[in-house]
């Protein structure tokens, strides 16, 4: 009975000082980005005037988060209720990673805002995605990281571990552009799950105007998930100061991305006085009270500012990952509107489009704006 006693805390022992012995690794090596890193932007394009912005011609802009390329129509994911934390080959990122690609081609836009670009992650394969893109577009681009980890320990399941992550927002344009900017946002998970979690950040890309001293500024954001929404208002408000900065410095302000958040038109707010609290009618209802929710942004700030959303609220821009895409019953999948854009009161918008593509390689749908810049 000594001796099996003795095993059983040798074990436990065991188990103890590798567990502490993993944390301290994942503390040692974490991610710490400064609060503002200035980026290359590769390949830009000649800094002549025919790569300048035109203030006569509309500008076409897509986002999209393309799920690293491993979260299409035939997938799941732990966090959403799922069970897996990445593909089960190769083969089959590469085929979403060239699927994206075919999507970025036949939209054709002037400036391309990605989220969840792996470029060196052991839940994609170590397939180098933001590399693909670069190649199969030509165009400029930058890359600012917002996720990386030696090691992943999720889920707890082996052989679905997401491993080495390496990922982030890249924009990508014709244009030609003076700088690009990563700046981090507010907010972070407690330790220690903030040494394995993502570090948000917005990509802020600056491109001259012909015939102008005023600057296009476009933001690249992919703000928190899995919080209970008080860290994507604390990132929201970040990114409404320097929205206003920007704006009130004369120039014009495209704010893209995955927000999180569902945009005003597609939910409604009803603040409960007796009680202290707010419940949401949302397009696109939650089917079960347990699921993720995308928690409304508030519209407030925006409108007394005079921003202006760009979203499609015809076409759902996410889908929940509780289960792989059922295309047979649509109907029974959960469905969100989180992917879109913001401009600046200077910024007429013409057009906006989510691009229905089935989820087949992404659990989100690409969102594509037109818009003007007004003299």
């Amino acid at each position: 009975m000594k001796r099996v006693l003795k095993i059983f805390l040798v074990f436990i022992i065991v188990v103890i000082v590798a567990a502490a012995g993993f944390i301290l690794t994942l503390q040692v090596f974490e991610y710490r980005p400064a609060e503002l890193t200035v980026l290359d932007i590769e390949n830009n394009v000649e800094n002549v005037q025919e790569n300048y912005v035109d203030l006569s011609t509309a500008i076409t802009v897509l986002t999209f988060n393309t799920g690293y390329a491993s979260l299409s129509a035939t997938e799941d994911f732990v966090m959403d209720g799922g069970t897996k934390g990445r593909m089960d080959s190769q083969e089959e990122v590469q085929a979403n990673v060239e699927g994206i690609s075919s999507i970025l081609e036949s939209a054709a836009a002037d400036i391309y805002l990605l989220q969840e670009v792996d470029t060196d992650s052991s839940r994609s394969y170590e397939i180098d995605q933001y590399a693909y893109y670069q190649d199969f577009l030509g165009y400029a681009s930058a890359f600012a990281y917002n996720y990386r980890c030696i090691f992943v320990p999720f889920p707890l399941q082996i052989s679905q571990m997401m491993g080495k992550v390496n990922s982030g927002i890249v924009t990508f344009t014709d244009f030609y552009g003076t700088d690009a900017t990563r700046e981090q946002l507010p907010g972070s998970f407690s330790w220690p799950l903030r040494l394995a979690n993502l570090k948000r950040c917005i990509l802020i890309t600056r491109y001259p105007i012909d015939g102008s001293d005023k600057e296009l500024i476009v933001i690249n954001v992919h703000l928190s998930a899995y919080d209970d929404g008080s860290m994507r208002t604390e990132e929201t408000a970040a990114l409404q100061q320097v929205m206003l900065e920007e704006y009130q410095a004369g120039n014009y302000v495209l704010v893209g991305g995955d927000f999180n958040q569902t945009f005003p038109d597609a939910v409604t707010t009803t603040y409960d006085s007796a009680n202290d609290s707010y419940s949401y009618d949302y397009l696109y209802p939650l089917k079960d009270p347990g699921y993720w929710q995308a928690f409304p942004i508030d519209g407030n700030w925006f409108d007394a500012n005079g921003f202006i959303f760009g979203v499609d609220t015809n076409t759902p821009t996410c889908r929940l990952l509780n289960q792989p895409y059922d295309t047979v019953n649509t109907e029974n999948n959960q469905y969100y509107v989180i992917d879109g854009f913001i401009v600046s009161p200077n910024i007429s918008i013409q057009d906006v489009t989510t691009l229905d593509e089935n989820f087949t390689y992404s659990d989100h749908n690409p969102v594509m704006i037109s818009i003007i810049l007004n003299p």
